[in-house]
């Protein structure tokens, strides 16, 4: 028996191809011969009916029934089943066909009489299993990758709090791509579940030959839900996001008095509570800030001051700037109403 590989130079298909087949001969233990042939023109693509690289040959015989009255032939990529390798099940097949005999061997039901299997004996596969699902993969990991890009306009500025680095237009920037990436999240994930729910990945030629890979299936379906969860949690932290600063802060809110003057800054480029704890934390930086109750729906600030060590307006504003957000003195407002990020400085 021979087995043919043709390809064209530089093509990333041909190696993988080869180390297929050979892993197929090693393992049904065949006298076979795994050649590797390269098409260098269109006079060799004719004569050797090159429908693109690789093209697989066993005793001359395309590996692909559905090919095999093809005559479009040239110089092009070759895919099967939408992947630049062919399946370990259709070169079974085909190598079944040109009277392989291994131990081990046994018929697949319903492909007696087709064309696919040629009324062939398959070997029973359990291992070496060609690695697949990487799409439904890769769809999972993007999907989390864009929401966590869609929410970085929240998320990020309280990363950046944390280490200790300024926040200055962090949060406007990912604001305005948030509904791309949550649009591509969205994309991602229904890509992954209709790779790993609706797709049909069975071989054209035979759906009966197609050896199942049920671990690596759960795998894949696990992954996307658990990416699914992931993609859930991350796109909607703007909305939670307020619930967990104030679990994690005193609850003790600034507070006005007699003795303590306060002001009211108009908070501009807010687009979460994350950025309230942002704004919040460099208010209780400056000197002579008592406490700070930061709102984002109001898009305002109220501030306690120490009367004895006052700080002036601008101080105030130039804190706000300085982590990203427009600041300016408004009229003093009520809190009742504010989501709080309540501490008060010792």
């Amino acid at each position: 028996m021979k087995i043919q590989v043709l390809y064209f130079e530089g093509c990333p298909n041909h190696l993988p191809t080869v180390d297929l087949a050979r892993h197929v001969v090693a393992e049904l233990g065949l006298d076979a011969e795994v050649e590797e042939v390269e098409v260098t023109s269109g006079d060799d693509a004719a004569r050797l009916r090159f429908l693109g690289s690789p093209t697989v040959l066993v005793n001359g015989v395309d590996i692909q029934p559905s090919a095999r009255s093809r005559t479009d032939f040239g110089f092009s990529c070759r895919t099967y089943e939408g992947a630049g390798v062919p399946p370990r099940e259709m070169l079974l097949a085909a190598v079944a066909s040109a009277g392989g005999e291994a131990s081990g061997e046994v018929a697949p039901a319903g492909c007696e009489t087709n064309d696919g299997c040629a009324q062939a004996t398959v070997p029973q596969v359990t291992e070496l299993e060609m690695p697949s699902g990487r799409g439904g993969l890769w769809a999972a990991g993007g999907s989390v990758g864009s929401a966590l890009l869609a929410s970085a306009c929240c998320w990020v500025p309280l990363a950046l709090l944390a280490f200790g680095a300024s926040a200055a237009g962090i949060s406007a920037a990912f604001e305005k791509t948030r509904p791309l990436f949550l649009g591509v999240a969205a994309v991602l994930l229904g890509t992954g579940f209709y790779l790993n729910y609706f797709r049909n990945r069975t071989s054209a030629e035979c759906s009966t030959c197609a050896a199942p890979r049920p671990k690596l299936r759960r795998f894949n379906r696990a992954t996307l839900w658990v990416s699914t969860v992931v993609v859930l949690a991350v796109a909607l932290f703007p909305h939670y996001v307020a619930s967990l600063i104030a679990r994690g802060s005193p609850a003790v809110a600034a507070q006005t008095t007699a003795t303590a003057p306060t002001t009211t800054l108009r908070i501009g480029g807010m687009t979460c509570d994350g950025c309230a704890a942002v704004v919040h934390s460099a208010l209780m930086k400056v000197p002579g800030v008592r406490g700070a109750s930061v709102s984002y729906p109001q898009g305002r600030a109220l501030i306690t001051l120490d009367p004895d060590t006052q700080p002036s307006n601008e101080s105030l504003i130039v804190a706000v700037e300085k982590v990203g957000f427009q600041a300016g003195i408004a009229a003093a407002a009520s809190p009742s109403s504010e989501i709080v990020i309540p501490t008060e400085n010792k």
